[in-house]
């Protein structure tokens, strides 16, 4: 029987996600590293099935049953807003048939502890504020009888009768030179290392996102992460990390998830120079800041085998770029696409409407600044105010109700406004049509990017052991692709 079980949200998009939860391998390590036992459970679902609502009782169920039969004292949840219902659900059945201490941690219980105990009858024990690895071993100290009470543990919120008592805050997280290699062997790595296009923006690679620093100096109004301190995990523990996934999981390439890598220039460098060392001839990508990019910069990263960078470019307006307090120029965000197109590097432009006060002039700006920089591919996204955010605290009024979270987890939520207090822009265009209609002129071609005729690519393609693998799935995914092509450009009946 292990110490702690942590157990990865039964919802079907993270059993589909193909991203592996990374906030249960920081806690695994670490709580194995300090010497207790950990189970992580982590139901899959196969991506090539629908969202039914059977699939979805499917996952829950196999969650709850290896809950239960896991046997552990302590178990581990983690939250988005979104999944607000359904973790107080997990939490319920777990509750309801032993008698174990339900822990919850991630964004939410960060931002909102309080939500989490609103019934007295509420099926947490605990809520984790920031960082959950030395809370986590704490409590398990504490559960093995060690001379220590949860009111000593910083960064707690548990409810104590009918009162909710909140610890002192957590001083610091855990020392990130003091985290081993993540236990990757407690995750189904086959599931993981399919061929997946969220690593490299729509084209099929086999590999891992990794982090490589925890934290974000910025202060967007839009992020419930901003202005947090960064902490950086030393470059050996990085290379070490990518050494030993190539040695034991054959990875082709990687994404690197900070959220900005590329805060400090001369460690992107050094990076760039030991992970040539490895002579793996790895592809990779990876989340930049476009002014954070010198040419000695640019030069590392292309010479390492860096082929795709995402960028958070949001709006083509000076005005609306200052409102959201990005910190960036316009100049910047063209100069670093045009750089990236010299040096054949593949572009990511996140782009958002519905911005604080936005205006149709604002959204002109933007739909020309998405023709110059002509970026390989584009996210369109409807700016949402998050629990957390500056924006959230302007315009959601009344707050939401811990019942309407759910709104969250609407399928519409990027594509449209799901409540009016999401609404921030000036302007009275239709949100949902301008959407669907720069999604049409920016992203439909792009869709039929499953691979690329990049050299660095196409090498790891030959050289890959799964090339069976990619094969079939650019045989589905080309078949599936113009499938839906013909079904879009049938004619439609007059009788229907």
């Amino acid at each position: 029987m292990a110490d702690i079980c942590l157990v990865s949200m039964p919802v079907l998009g993270r059993a589909k996600s193909m991203i592996v939860p990374h906030w249960i391998l920081w806690l695994a390590g670490y709580v194995e590293h300090k010497g207790y036992g950990v189970d992580v459970i982590d139901v899959k679902s196969n991506v090539n099935t629908g969202y039914s609502g059977k699939e979805t009782e499917r996952v829950f169920q196999e969650t709850v049953e290896r809950v239960i039969a896991s046997r552990s004292p302590l178990i581990g949840l983690s939250a988005f807003t979104e999944d607000y219902r359904d973790v107080m659900k997990l939490a319920e059945e777990i509750k309801r048939r032993s008698s174990t201490k339900v822990i919850v941690g991630g964004i939410h219980a960060t931002i909102a502890p309080e939500d989490f105990f609103v019934r007295e009858d509420a099926p947490f024990d605990a809520a984790v504020v920031g960082d959950g690895e030395i809370p986590l071993v704490k409590l398990i100290e504490a559960e093995k009888g060690g001379m220590i009470s949860w009111e000593e543990i910083n960064g707690l919120v548990f409810r104590e009768g009918s009162n909710i008592i909140r610890t002192a805050p957590q001083s610091a997280g855990p020392a990130l030179d003091d985290m081993p290699i993540h236990p990757y062997h407690k995750l189904d790595m086959n599931f993981y290392l399919q061929p997946q296009q969220f690593l490299l923006r729509s084209i099929y690679l086999s590999g891992v996102h990794i982090f490589t620093a925890r934290g974000c100096p910025y202060d967007c109004t839009f992020c419930a992460n901003r202005k947090r301190k960064v902490r950086f995990r030393p470059l050996e523990s990085v290379i070490e990390e990518l050494r030993f996934l190539k040695e034991t999981y054959d990875i082709d390439g990687f994404y690197i998830h900070d959220d900005t890598f590329t805060i400090k220039n001369n460690r992107v460098i050094e990076f760039c120079e030991r992970l040539m060392g490895l002579k793996y001839r790895f592809v990779w990508g990876m989340e930049g800041r476009v002014n954070q990019f010198p040419d000695n910069v640019f030069r590392a990263l292309k010479k390492s085998g860096c082929i795709q960078i995402d960028f958070g470019v949001e709006s083509g307006s000076q005005e609306s770029l200052n409102r959201m307090k990005k910190g960036i120029k316009i100049h910047d965000t063209e100069e670093v696409f045009r750089r990236c197109r010299a040096e054949k590097i593949r572009t990511y432009a996140n782009i958002l409407i519905n911005t604080p006060e936005e205006t149709e002039e604002d959204v002109r700006k933007t739909v020309d600044l998405m023709e110059n920089i002509k970026a390989t591919t584009y996210g369109i996204c409807v700016t949402t105010p998050y629990p957390g955010t500056e924006i959230y605290d302007r315009y959601v009024k009344p707050p939401l109700t811990v019942e309407e979270y759910q709104l969250y987890s609407d399928e519409k939520t990027y594509v449209s406004i799901v409540d009016p207090r999401f609404h921030m822009a000036a302007h009275s265009l239709n949100i949902e049509e301008l959407s669907a209609k720069l999604s049409r002129r920016f992203m439909f071609d792009k869709s039929w990017q499953i691979f690329s005729l990049h050299p660095s690519y196409l090498n790891v393609l030959l050289r890959s052991k799964r090339k069976v693998q990619y094969l079939s799935v650019f045989i589905h995914r080309l078949f599936r692709k113009l499938r839906n092509t013909a079904i879009r450009f049938l004619p439609v009946s007059e009788d229907i």
